[in-house]
This record gives C-alpha cells, structure tokens and sequence, in this order.
C-alpha cells in the first residue's frame, strides 16, 4: 500500500468510530508479563490499528541524526483498568536483524566516580575494623 491508500484507511478507520464505544485493554493473567493478552472489541481493535498505522508512515519520514524517535499512541481508548499501557512507538528504521535489543552502555566519570568512592568506603571500613580488633587486643 501507498502512503495515500493507509492515510485513506486511517481516516476511514477513525471517522466511523465512537471512541465511547471503543475498548481496547492490556491484561497479565498469569505470573508475568509472558502471560498477557488483549482483551478489545471491534471498535477498539480499529483505533489502535489506525494509530499503528500512522506511525507506519512517520518512519517513512527523516530521522534526526543520533536521535531516538517516538510516536505517541492515543491513550484515550485504552481501558483505565488496564495491567499496563503502551504509551509510545519507539520508530525504527533499520531490519529486524539490524537492531540490537539495548544500546551498548558507555560508562561515564560519574559512575567510575561513584564506584571508586564506595570502593574507597569499604577499605575505609575495613581499615576501621582492624585498628578496631588490634585496640580491644591491646586492651585484654
């Protein structure tokens, strides 16, 4: 399909729909975020479809350089109820085998910073405890 074609569908998909009428909610019925579903009526399902396919066509558009791009999803049709919600769609546009799950982490002063300073607490305190022990042996 074109960009003309799914903006026609879109538009379709939102002007015949009662959003009071719509419910589309996320759920875990099980032990953890593997046991989830949907529970959606017609209403519901279409409007989310839309919005899915809007932002579709924004990965058509270009992206900032070094930039992570989101479209934010209409949160008015899904259930207040819901277990969890998704509020945006992080947009890609490099193939599935392309995308690493998490961006490499890069350490930065502050962190090396905060790891020597808890370092240093630790020798500080284990110093403390000895001249602790050698005194009350001192002591007896």
């Amino acid at each position: 399909m074109n960009d003309k074609e799914i903006g026609k569908l879109i538009n379709a998909l939102r002007s015949q729909k009662n959003y009071d009428e719509a419910y589309i909610g996320y759920f875990q019925y099980g032990g953890g975020p593997d046991e989830s579903c949907i529970k959606a009526n017609r209403q519901g399902l279409e409007l989310h479809a839309a919005e899915l396919l809007e932002a579709a066509l924004e990965t058509e558009k270009e992206f900032e350089n070094g930039k992570i791009k989101t479209f934010g999803l209409d949160e008015g049709i899904s259930d207040e109820e819901s277990d969890f919600f998704f509020h945006y769609v992080e947009l890609k546009k490099e193939a599935r085998n392309e995308i690493k799950p998490y961006p490499d982490y890069k350490e930065t002063w502050k962190d090396k910073l905060i790891k020597y300073f808890f370092f240093g607490i630790l020798i500080g305190l284990g110093l403390l405890i000895i001249i602790g022990i050698v005194t009350v042996i001192s002591w007896i």
